[in-house]
């Protein structure tokens, strides 16, 4: 009986670490298999993480048709922003000569001399020499514009409608370039013949011939030194 009772025992045993060891091949066959997924899913997402010369070239080539349809679209805003750019840098340069003149009680000439190669550009020189005791002349200020951008008159949009005169590209007191003894700020403000020191008006035109939208046009009342800028639109003068 003892016998039996042994031998029974025994085999379950035996059948018990059977069992064991298929239970561990499986695990470790299991364990195996998602290691070696775990090896080939990156494997799987390295291949398609790139791009092969072919899209690159068809990205490239749409950029290049997108830019070629939008730059054409974009000139006249490139245009018409320059042009305001260089009639507001007439204005400053106008105001901060008449506002040193109010401040310092000192007589301020401005002018449009032409620059090399027809660069058109702004000066002021501070005149102390006509102030008594104020010394010599302060050195002269030029500001240029850029090229194809030049003081010239749009014949067929007329004056402003300030009225201060067409037909040049630099008109003041009703001269074409200005009076010949030039002009300066005085120290109340105003805007003067040099020669007679009485209130003149005058305008300058700005923008490049080649585009009709580029006309701008520069303003000065004389009696209060007043400045405004205005922009062609539609053919028609507006002030910005």
């Amino acid at each position: 009986m003892r016998t039996r009772m042994a031998s029974q025992l025994h085999h379950l045993t035996w059948n018990l670490r059977v069992r064991r060891r298929k239970i561990r091949r499986i695990e470790g066959a299991s364990v195996k298999e998602r290691e070696m997924k775990s090896r080939v899913e990156p494997g799987r997402g390295g291949s398609e993480r790139g791009f092969s010369l072919i899209e690159l070239g068809v990205v490239v080539l749409i950029i290049f048709v997108l830019a070629a349809i939008a730059i054409p679209q974009m000139m006249p805003f490139l245009y018409t922003a320059r042009a305001d750019s260089y009639a507001r840098m007439v204005v400053s340069q106008l105001r901060q000569a008449r506002e040193y003149a109010i401040a310092n009680r000192r007589y301020v000439q401005i002018s449009f001399p032409p620059g090399a190669g027809g660069v058109s550009q702004v000066q002021t020189v501070i005149k102390n020499s006509l102030t008594a005791g104020g010394g010599p002349d302060g050195n002269a200020v030029t500001v240029p514009l850029v090229l194809p951008y030049t003081f010239t008159a749009f014949g067929a949009l007329g004056d402003t409608p300030d009225g201060f005169g067409a037909g040049s590209a630099i008109v003041f007191e009703n001269i074409n370039g200005g009076p010949a003894g030039g002009m300066y700020f005085q120290s109340d403000g105003e805007l003067v013949d040099a020669l007679t020191f009485q209130p003149i008006n005058g305008t300058v035109f700005i923008g490049d011939t080649a585009q009709k939208t580029t006309a701008r046009a520069v303003t000065v009342l004389g009696t209060t030194g007043r400045i405004r800028a205005w922009t062609a639109t539609s053919g028609v003068w507006l002030q910005f």
